[in-house]
């Protein structure tokens, strides 16, 4: 068995960057996924795997260990469905995908990070109309966590798509970590409105602030 931390894992997605070396990343990957024992799940390391499989073009082998990364149920980051939704688009499986994609939506995530993902495997397939929702979703997920954890009353134009126990109090890390993710989602926002020839709206001008800070 093999003791595998977060460290480990991007210290190896980094040699991977330098290198471009995507399926020897994805196989020492595999191979560790097998072995892991304590530091980081299975299920993550079989998610990292997929991502490096996708890299390398091999989308089937990455659906696979996207669905082993769901069927093992160990803690992973984000939402796996999202990223074999981008799978299944490349490999030309466009129903299967939007089946995900409902599904997901359907469970109202509370990670920006899910919103961001699946957000930005829509806009690559070209639609935007749908990013635009999912992204704007993604930012009204992160005002809601402001609003509750600080009590500022700032919120999104529309009702945010709160999920889960309605008694969740997020903390200061909570919010700091959803933060990092409103100016993706607001850019990836944008340029979803830019396609679809709309003007400008409150969220853009959240945008601007964000850039001017």
């Amino acid at each position: 068995m093999t003791h595998v931390t977060e460290d480990d894992l991007d210290d190896l997605e980094f040699d991977t960057l330098r290198t471009g070396d995507h399926i020897s990343a994805a196989e020492r990957l595999s191979e560790l996924a097998e072995s892991v024992t304590g530091g980081v799940s299975r299920a993550n390391v079989l998610l990292r795997a997929g991502e490096q499989w996708q890299h390398a073009g091999d989308h089937g082998k990455a659906a696979e260990l996207y669905r082993k990364a769901m069927e093992d149920g160990g803690e992973v980051y984000g939402d796996p469905r999202a990223y074999l939704a981008d799978a299944l688009f490349e490999l030309g499986r466009a129903d299967e995908a939007r089946t995900l994609v409902d599904e997901i939506r359907a469970d109202k995530p509370r990670d920006p990070e899910v919103y961001r993902t699946v957000a930005e495997v829509l806009y690559a397939q070209g639609d935007a109309s749908g990013a635009h929702d999912w992204a704007t979703s993604g930012a009204d997920v992160v005002l809601a966590l402001r609003d509750r954890a600080v009590g500022t009353g700032v919120g999104g134009p529309d009702e945010p798509p709160v999920s889960g126990e309605e008694s969740f109090t997020p903390g200061p890390d909570d919010v700091a970590l959803a933060e990092d993710s409103l100016e993706a989602l607001l850019r990836l926002r944008y340029r979803a409105r830019i396609d679809l020839g709309r003007s400008e709206d409150d969220y853009d001008a959240l945008l601007d602030d964000l850039l001017k800070n």
